[in-house]
């Protein structure tokens, strides 16, 4: 009800909610009961979250940097280049420091695990919930190598459900000791899978989800992709495109990265001889064995000093990179033109005032690991 006197009808207060920010109308949970059961219901989250989906003006982005003496974490989450969140987020428990990973994005969660615990937790920035995962109580293999273990996050579509794979690597052999986590059963169960390659763990090529889909970078072969289908529960393998390059050319294998170009996923691969640097965008189209691949554009070319280092493209054109500097650099490549490193010294400011995420106990020297797109939900974990 109004101040004139009538009432607005539930649909429209639908439309109008499900346009705003989540952390906007968290606020009107308390409006009346009628718009507290609006914004609690399924519904209404579903509603949202496709919205979201289908705006790319919704994009956010997390931006995780790690120390190289292992003290902690330090995540900044950013709207069109503008810090918007930047308050302190305590998981409950102490933990132990350095290590932690974060999985991926899916829906606007996030997976994130801290390898020397083995321990792991879904995240929603959003509504700021977060919930433990069950430690796995399924016997490991006597041969197993706990510390050569990687892990995936995504949704599956058949049952409307969250899931995360581990994969354990097995000594003197390719095979691994796979789980799965369901988040609507809060359980751990070991399947039969064949995994075709060994998954790498360098932790500059990182991975990603897209799509229903798991992707990993190949170790022995780094020809070849890794990707785990969340609704059949099977691995798969994607051979990388031939790319013809001068005997005096060196590809950075190292810096490849996934990203989003025009609704499909990506691989920007980089290259490098005595003085120059650049890059390839090209985009996948298929899963598994039937992919086919297309090239998009060339990107660059740099001076080989400045280690540029590929992160993401941002609407198609933006390309992110980082730098020595641990800079990050965004490259308009309609103007063929470096912009200035954002977002300036305000990270800086943002660790030094304790309003990060994560806040460091001294003074290390960090380092960009990723920049992760994501978008806002009201998933509830």
């Amino acid at each position: 009800m109004n101040n004139l006197g009538y009432k607005i009808r539930e649909d429209v207060v639908i439309e109008i909610l499900s346009r705003l920010p989540v952390k906007t109308f968290l606020r009107f949970k308390c409006v009346s009961k009628t718009w507290f059961t609006i914004i609690i219901s399924h519904s209404f989250s579903q509603k949202h979250l496709n919205m979201a989906l289908a705006d790319s003006n919704k994009d956010r982005l997390l931006i995780v940097h790690e120390s190289f003496n292992s003290c902690e974490s330090f995540f900044a989450l950013f709207v069109n280049g503008e810090i918007t969140l930047g308050t302190n987020l305590s998981f409950g428990k102490k933990r132990s420091r350095g290590d932690i990973r974060v999985t991926g994005s899916c829906h606007g969660l996030f997976c994130i695990h801290y390898d020397r615990d083995d321990e792991f937790l879904l995240w929603n920035p959003a509504t700021r919930e977060i919930k433990d995962i069950s430690n796995s109580s399924i016997p490991l293999p006597r041969n197993v190598d706990a510390e050569l273990y990687q892990v995936g996050f995504g949704f599956d579509s058949n049952t409307r459900d969250y899931k995360v794979v581990k994969l354990m690597r097995l000594d003197e052999n390719c095979d691994y000791h796979v789980e799965v986590y369901t988040l609507s059963t809060n359980s751990w169960r070991k399947i039969e899978a064949t995994v075709p390659d060994y998954v790498t763990s360098s932790p500059s090529m990182l991975p990603t989800y897209w799509n229903g889909t798991y992707y990993w970078w190949g170790e022995r072969d780094r020809d070849v992709i890794i990707c785990f289908d969340m609704c059949i529960e099977q691995f798969d393998m994607i051979l990388l495109p031939t790319i013809e390059v001068l005997p005096t050319v060196v590809r950075r294998f190292e810096y490849h990265c996934f990203t989003e170009y025009n609704g499909s996923l990506g691989v920007i691969f980089c290259f490098m001889n005595c003085s120059k640097t650049w890059c390839e965008l090209w985009t996948m189209k298929g899963k598994g064995a039937e992919v086919s691949w297309t090239k998009q554009y060339f990107i660059g070319l740099f001076e080989s000093r400045l280690n540029l280092r590929p992160l993401m493209i941002l609407k198609s054109k933006i390309i992110l990179f980082t730098n020595d500097k641990n800079e990050i650099i965004p490259y308009d490549h309609v103007t063929k033109t470096m912009q200035a490193p954002f977002p300036d010294d305000s990270l800086m400011k943002m660790f030094k005032s304790h309003e990060c995420l994560f806040v460091t106990r001294c003074q290390p020297l960090w380092i960009t690991r990723a920049i992760i797109s994501y978008k806002e939900s009201l998933v509830r974990i």
